[in-house]
C-alpha cells in the first residue's frame, strides 16, 4: 500500500505520465502513456523523453513535446503521429481514454483497403516514396499485434478502480504423451500475480508458461528422465520448488527450489511422504513432509525443517496436508485426514493461527482448500469446487457453501484437487472427475468369464486368497488405509487393523498368520500378526525401511520382499523368519527388481526384472547358486505360481498369460500362452502401489481356475489440459450472488 499513496512518485522515469511524476492519482491512461512512450522508442530508436539526470528527465515529461514521428522515420506518417502524440498528451483527458479505443484506431490504420475518400487513409497509404506501402502496413500491423498481446495482457493485470477486470478464459495444453491424474500432489500452480502457470503432468519435467508467451517451457534443471510434481512459485515469481519421486514407488525423494532464470537446482530437503503445501513472502516454505505427520516448514535457502501443527492422536488424527496461507500470512489452513472417514470428500479444513499456534475447524466434508480474495475459502469435494464465504480478518466462516465448478480432476483417496489460485484471484484447473472408491473385485476363469464378488465398490488393491481358498485378504485404501478379511462362506468383510496405516496383507502358508507392511513407525516397515488378532503385530526387520512383504516359503521359515535402496533402486530380498533373521537379496542390482514369489516346493523363486529395458519375469533356485531362466518372451511382470504346481501366471498389459513348469528335478518351461485379455488394475493406485516390477494386484485359486481381479473404473481418470481463468474472483463474487447455496454439513460459521 505504501507504494501506491498519494504524494509519492513511483515508476521508471523515461515512461512515467505526468500524473505519476506529480504523485496524483493514476489510472488505466497513465499506463496508455507509457504505452506511448514504448512505441515511440519501438519505432524512432529514441527515448521519447530525454536529459542527463533523472531531474531533467522528469522535467521533460511534464514540459517538453515530443517531435512527430514522422520527422524521425520515414515511415511513420501523421496518423501514426497522431495515435502516438495522442498517447502522450498532458492532460490524461486528451489521451485515448481506454485500450479497446486504442487498439481499434490501430486496428483501423493496419486495414490494406481503407477508403481513400477518408483523409486518414490518405495520410497513411500516401508516402512520400512510392512503392512504401506494404512497408507501412507491416509497421502498422506490429504495432496492432503488440498492442493486442502485451497491452492486453498488461491491462488485464490492472487492478485499480478503472482498471479491466473482465474474466478471460483459455487452455494450456500439456505436453504429448504426458497426462494428470489424481495423484498424491496438485501439479499445477499459478504464480502469486497470475502471470505464470507452472505444470508437472506425469511423467514429464517441470514445464513453465509465461502467459504473454505462446509456448510451455521445460524447466532445464528438470529436463532430465524421471518423475517430478508438485510444483509451487516463489511469491515473487523468479523460482520454482518441485519434488522428485514419489512417496510409494521411489528410492530417492529430494524437495528442490530452481531458479526460473536458470542455474542449478538447490536440494532444500528430504522427504517422507510430500504433500506440496504455501510459499510465504519471508521465506517460509510450509508443506507435509511425512506420513503421518502434520504441516512443517523449512526456509527457502534450506534448513532445519521446523514443525508448525502437530496430530492430534487422541481424536484420530492422521494426517495434515496441503497448507495454504490466509492473507497476512498469519494464519494458514490446511486438510486433515482422521479414524472413521473413507474418503476425503468428508474431511475436515482447519485454521492455523501461528502467532497464538492454536486451530479451529472451519469446514466438515471437503479437502485442498485456498482463499480467494473475493472473500471465499474454495476447496474442492466429490469433482467439484465448492466456496464459502469467509471473514480473513475475524478467521471466521459467515455463510454456506454452494458450487462454484462441476468437473475437477481430484482424487478422494489422497485429497489433492488439481486446481490453484493465485493471489490476485486467477484459476488454473485441470477438467475431469473424482478418482477413488471406484473398484471392485471380480472372479475371472480361464477364458476370460467375470463374475462380480458380492463386495460393494471400494478403493481395494492386493487382493490375497488364503491357503484354502476360505478367505481373501485385501487393502482398501484412501484417508484410513487397512487392510480387512473377507469370509467367501458367510458373506463376512471384517477390519483387520484399525491403525489407518497398513497395507498389502500376505497368509502365511498355514493361513494362521498375516504379514503386512505399515507406516506407523515411519516410512515402509514390515510387521506380522495372527489371523484371528489373538495378539498385537510384531515388527519383522526393525532395521530396515522401505520394504513390502511378497511371498512365505512353503514351510514358513522366509519372506521374499521387495525393497527400495538409494543407491540400487527396487530390490528382491528374502528375510529368514527363525534365528538370526538376516535378510540376504535375491537380485539387487543397479536394475528394478521385486515381486519375488517363492514356488509351491519352495526351490525357486520367480520375479520380475527390467534389466532387458523393460519388465520381465525370472526364474533362479533359492537358496542358489543356480542358473537364471527367464519365463516371459515380450514383456511380463506380477508372476504368480499355481498352489498346486505345474503352472506359473504372469501378467503382460492387460493380457494373462500361463507358462507350463516343470522345477523337479530341473527347472522346464513351455512357451508363454494367453489366457485372456481385460482391462484389470495392475496396482497403479493413487496413494499405494504402481506396476512393472511391483508385487501383483490379483491372486489365483490354488487349482489355478480362477482369478481374482481388481477392475478400476477410475483408471480413466486423468486430464491432458489446463483451463486458465484470469480474474476468477470476479466471476466468484457474481456467482455468489446469484447462485443458491447449497444444503451441506460443510461450513461452521463458529
Amino acid at each position: 500500500t505504501d507504494l501506491t499513496a498519494p504524494g509519492l512518485i513511483v515508476g521508471t522515469g523515461p515512461y512515467m505520465a505526468p500524473e505519476q511524476v506529480e504523485g496524483r492519482e493514476a489510472d488505466a491512461r497513465t499506463d496508455l502513456f507509457a504505452f506511448g512512450a514504448v512505441l515511440f522508442e519501438m519505432i524512432s530508436g529514441r527515448k521519447a523523453f530525454q536529459g542527463e539526470s533523472q531531474a531533467s528527465v522528469m522535467a521533460a515529461v511534464l514540459e517538453r513535446e515530443t517531435p512527430p514521428l514522422s520527422s524521425l522515420h520515414p515511415l511513420a506518417t501523421p496518423a501514426l503521429d497522431r495515435v502516438v502524440l495522442t498517447c502522450l498528451a498532458k492532460n490524461p483527458d486528451d489521451r485515448w481514454q481506454t485500450a479497446r479505443d486504442l487498439l481499434r484506431e490501430l486496428k483501423w490504420l493496419a486495414e490494406p483497403t481503407a477508403g481513400a475518400g477518408d483523409a486518414r487513409a490518405l495520410a497513411v497509404t500516401s508516402d512520400r516514396r512510392p512503392g512504401n506501402r506494404t512497408a507501412i502496413a507491416a509497421l502498422v500491423s506490429l504495432v496492432v499485434l503488440t498492442l493486442a498481446g502485451v497491452l492486453w495482457f498488461g491491462f488485464s493485470r490492472t487492478s485499480g478502480p478503472t482498471g479491466d477486470r473482465r474474466v478471460t478464459r483459455f487452455t494450456v495444453d500439456v505436453p504429448k504423451g504426458q497426462m494428470f491424474f489424481g495423484g498424491l500432489n496438485p501439479n499445477l500452480a499459478l504464480s502469486s500475480d497470475g502471470t505464470q502457470l507452472a505444470i508437472t503432468p506425469f511423467p514429464g519435467p517441470v514445464s513453465i508458461r509465461r502467459f504473454d508467451r505462446v509456448e510451455t517451457r521445460a524447466l532445464e534443471v528438470s529436463a532430465t528422465p524421471g518423475f517430478r510434481g508438485a510444483p509451487l512459485f516463489s511469491p515473487d515469481g523468479t523460482a520454482v520448488s518441485f519434488i522428485e519421486g514419489n512417496a510409494i514407488f521411489s528410492w530417492t525423494r529430494p524437495f528442490y527450489k530452481a531458479a526460473l532464470s536458470g542455474g542449478a537446482a538447490i536440494k532444500l530437503a528430504d522427504y517422507d511422504a510430500f504433500h506440496k503445501g504455501d510459499w510465504a513472502a519471508d521465506g517460509w516454505i510450509y508443506w507435509t513432509a511425512h506420513y503421518p505427520g502434520g504441516i512443517v516448514r523449512i526456509a527457502d535457502t534450506g534448513g532445519t525443517i521446523e514443525p508448525v501443527t502437530a496430530l492430534d492422536i487422541q481424536h484420530g488424527e492422521r494426517s495434515h496436508r496441503f497448507a495454504s496461507l490466509l492473507p497476512g500470512e498469519q494464519a494458514l489452513i490446511y486438510t486433515v485426514a482422521f479414524d472413521g472417514i473413507n474418503s476425503y470428500d468428508d474431511a475436515r479444513i482447519d485454521l492455523w493461527d501461528l502467532k497464538s499456534r492454536k486451530k479451529k475447524t472451519l469446514i466438515v466434508g471437503g479437502t485442498s482448500a485456498a482463499y480467494s480474495p473475493s472473500g471465499h475459502i474454495v476447496y474442492a469435494r466429490a469433482g467439484k469446487l465448492l466456496a464459502v464465504p469467509f471473514d480473513a480478518s475475524r478467521q471466521q466462516i459467515t455463510g454456506t457453501p454452494f458450487e462454484v465448478l462441476n468437473g475437477l480432476l481430484m482424487s478422494s483417496n489422497t485429497g489433492a484437487a488439481q486446481f490453484s489460485l493465485s493471489r490476485r484471484g486467477d484459476l488454473a484447473y485441470v477438467p475431469g472427475s473424482s478418482e477413488g472408491g471406484h473398484r471392485t473385485l471380480a472372479w475371472v476363469d480361464r477364458s476370460g468369464k467375470t463374475e462380480p464378488l458380492p463386495l460393494p465398490p471400494a478403493a481395494y488393491l492386493y487382493p490375497r486368497l488364503s491357503p484354502d481358498g476360505r478367505y481373501l485378504a485385501v487393502e482398501i485404501e484412501g484417508p484410513n488405509h487397512d487392510f480387512y478379511v473377507y469370509d467367501f462362506a458367510r458373506s463376512l468383510l471384517t477390519k483387520m487393523t484399525t491403525d489407518g496405516q497398513s497395507h498389502d496383507p500376505v497368509w502365511s502358508p498355514d493361513g494362521k498368520r498375516l504379514a503386512f507392511r505399515s507406516w506407523v513407525s515411519g516410512g515402509m516397515t514390515m510387521w506380522m500378526m495372527p489371523a484371528d488378532r489373538s495378539a498385537s503385530a510384531v515388527r519383522l526387520d526393525p532395521t530396515g525401511t522401505r520394504q513390502s512383504p511378497v511371498s512365505f516359503s512353503p514351510d514358513g521359515r522366509f519372506l521374499t520382499f521387495d525393497q527400495k535402496d538409494a543407491h540400487t533402486g527396487d530390490d528382491a530380498w528374502v528375510l529368514p523368519l527363525e534365528g538370526g533373521r538376516q535378510p540376504q537379496p535375491v537380485a539387487r542390482t543397479r536394475f528394478g527388481e521385486g515381486s519375488a514369489k517363492f514356488s509351491p516346493d519352495g526351490r525357486w523363486i520367480a520375479y520380475a526384472s527390467d534389466e532387458s529395458g523393460k519388465a520381465e519375469v525370472y526364474v533362479q533356485p533359492f537358496p542358489g547358486p543356480g542358473p537364471k531362466v527367464q519365463i516371459s518372451t515380450a514383456g511380463g511382470f506380477d508372476p504368480v505360481w499355481r498352489r498346486s504346481g505345474g503352472e506359473l501366471y504372469y501378467r503382460s498389459g492387460k493380457h494373462m498369460m500361463v507358462v507350463s513348469m516343470t522345477t523337479s528335478p530341473e527347472i522346464k518351461a513351455s512357451a508363454p500362452r494367453q489366457l485372456w485379455e481385460g482391462n484389470y488394475s495392475s496396482g497403479a493406485a493413487s496413494s499405494c502401489g504402481m506396476p512393472g516390477v511391483s508385487s501383483s494386484n490379483y491372486d489365483v485359486t490354488p487349482d489355478g481356475q480362477r482369478f481374482l481381479m481388481v477392475r478400476d473404473d477410475d483408471s480413466a481418470v486423468a486430464g491432458t489440459r489446463v483451463v486458465v481463468v484470469l480474474n476468477w474472483a470476479e466471476e466468484l463474487k457474481e456467482l455468489a450472488r446469484t447462485r443458491s447455496s447449497i444444503p451441506n454439513r460443510a461450513a461452521n460459521p463458529n
